[in-house]
């Protein structure tokens, strides 16, 4: 009885050979795929300004000056990679990252008021009042907290108040320094009231700095409770003499 030889398939040799090329391939293709998903570090080069790469929920790196800068990202979203892009809610933080210029801005914890310059938030002013900074449609104010006439201030805080330490007198930021703009002689003084800087001035003397007045007439009793007076063009001017000069609630009675 005769062997018979195995058959081969015509074109086995050339399956084979396919086979090996891509294996071959596949090799030399593997270094460079690895390092493509790798991600980058602090410090790397990078190419397209603005884009980021997560390291984690809170944590990313931007590009920064055509080299990777580590940020920290806040918010609800924090970092997140969609299709290999990453999206970071910027932390509003001194010499942190900034993505557009515009507006000064409150800090994440609301303690210092910050400009985007140059990709990077600036410092404007510490907030060191109880309100800290407070953001809302019209922009961010800054409350200063105590401060002494002459103080300097920004011109991002152009007419916000302060009282002064002794809080007997109400400041306003004028021209880049803090100016008073009325004396606070009555018994609340200068002082926090909810959202607002209030100053007593039921109470002045004759030619003490007083606020004009929106609209109408504004009056004081005499320190010395023998006259009534009246703000005049920023200053406290008799308006008549009285036996007894008496601070009623929303009133000035001159007896």
């Amino acid at each position: 009885m005769s062997s018979l030889s195995p058959v081969e398939h015509p074109g086995g040799n050339l399956a084979v050979m396919r086979l090996r090329h891509i294996l071959a391939l596949a090799l030399v293709l593997a270094p460079t795929t690895l390092v493509a998903c790798s991600k980058p570090k602090e410090g790397a080069s990078c190419k397209k300004a603005g884009a980021v790469q997560c390291i984690d929920k809170t944590t990313g790196l931007v590009c920064d000056g055509a080299k990777y800068m580590k940020v920290t990202c806040g918010g609800a979203t924090g970092c997140m990679s969609v299709v290999g892009e990453g999206s970071c809610h910027f932390a509003k933080e001194v010499g942190g990252y900034c993505a557009k210029e515009g507006e000064p801005q409150c800090t994440d914890d609301h303690k210092k008021m910050v400009k985007c310059e140059k990709s990077h938030w600036k410092l404007l002013d510490e907030c060191k009042g109880a309100l800290g900074c407070v953001a809302n449609a019209t922009g961010a104010k800054c409350d200063l907290g105590a401060a002494s006439e002459g103080t300097g201030c920004t011109k991002e805080n152009e007419g916000n108040a302060s009282c002064t330490p002794d809080n007997k007198q109400l400041l306003l930021c004028k021209g880049g320094k803090m100016e008073v703009a009325a004396k606070c002689k009555g018994m609340h003084g200068c002082r926090q009231l909810g959202k607002k800087i209030d100053c007593d001035e039921t109470l002045g003397d004759v030619d003490d700095i007083c606020e004009p007045p929106t609209s109408g007439s504004k009056y004081a009793c005499a320190s010395d409770k023998k006259a009534r007076l009246v703000c005049k063009n920023g200053k406290w001017a008799k308006d008549k003499a009285c036996k007894r000069c008496n601070v009623m609630p929303g009133s000035i009675d001159c007896l």
